[in-house]
């Protein structure tokens, strides 16, 4: 019966890499709704000298927006292209 438990603990694991996307996904969006805020505060007290900050956010928006969707295609859910864009 001890190879039972065994067996139980290990029909768990298949379940793990889909938890770990979703947290990866959850992550990602976490990140995303940050770099959100770091641009609208650039954008809000923007200067010239703060434009090279203000740009790399928005690479960073725009890479991190990719990985979220690289991320997804590996859970069971979708994210819509219209948050996408």
């Amino acid at each position: 019966s001890g190879n039972g438990v065994q067996g139980v603990a290990g029909g768990d694991r298949p379940e793990d890499p889909s938890k770990q996307n979703l947290a990866q996904v959850t992550g990602s969006i976490q990140k995303t709704l940050g770099l959100l805020h770091q641009l609208n505060l650039n954008v809000s007290s923007f200067s010239s000298a703060s434009q090279l900050p203000l740009l790399q956010r928005l690479n960073a928006l725009v890479a991190e927006l990719d990985t979220m969707q690289k991320l997804a295609d590996g859970c069971n859910i979708q994210v819509p292209m219209e948050v996408v864009k």
